[in-house]
Formats: C-alpha cells, structure tokens, sequence
C-alpha cells in the first residue's frame, strides 16, 4: 500500500464515520467516531498498513502547519482577543491549575505509601 492508498483508507474510515453517526444519530463527531475506528481496526489487525505509516509520518511531520489557521485566526480577531484576554488567561490557569490539584489528591490518597529508603539495610533486601 503507498501513500495514495493510505490517504484513500483514511478517508474511507472518515466516510464510514459519517454514515455511521448519521444512521445512528450519534451527538459525536464523525473525525472522533473515525479514530475509534481506526484504532479499533488497527488493534485487530495488529500491525500498521504501509501507506497508513507514510501518510501518518507525513501528518506528524508536517504538524507545525496546522496550527497557522488558528494563528490567522488569532492575529485577525485580535482587537476581540484583547477585550476578552483576562477572562480567558483566568480561565486557561483555573482550568489547568484545579485539574492538575485534583489528580494529585485524589492520587495522594489511592497510591501505596512509598517505603523509604533510609529503612532497608544495606544490600537491597
């Protein structure tokens, strides 16, 4: 399989998504819906098609480039971007600092205490 048909795979799977969400009526993306394909099929087949590599190694490769549309975005709107800065820088730290808080709590109480290791003798055992 080369790169043409990797391309053709991926599309297919977005395709099979789309159908599937529609006749389902599912309130999910199909691009979301098309990973969980993809990865299923992936699993079940155990190894990663050729042109599926060259077209994932292309995509990792290239991914700088999908950032610039939110750049343009970023640099048009950006008299609406200085209204709204504070709230949004507010709520980015909120957003991140309780998330991160959280997991280390809830961790701090379900992990095993560590042992330390000024309590084991001197030979490991």
């Amino acid at each position: 399989m080369h790169i043409v048909g990797g391309v053709l795979l991926l599309a297919a799977i977005l395709a099979v998504a789309e159908a599937v969400k529609n006749a389902a009526g599912l309130m999910i993306p199909a691009p979301v819906l098309a990973i969980v394909i993809l990865v299923f099929g992936l699993f079940m087949l155990r190894r990663v098609p050729s042109g599926l590599r060259l077209v994932a190694d292309f995509l990792l490769w290239h991914m700088a480039l999908f950032f610039i549309p939110a750049l343009v975005a970023m640099v048009a709107l950006s008299d609406v971007l200085a209204q709204t800065l504070w709230p949004l820088l507010a709520i980015i730290v909120v957003s991140t600092i309780i998330p991160l808080w959280l997991t280390a709590w809830v961790f701090a109480r379900l992990a095993p205490p560590l042992e330390d290791a000024d309590d084991k003798p001197e030979g490991g055992a």
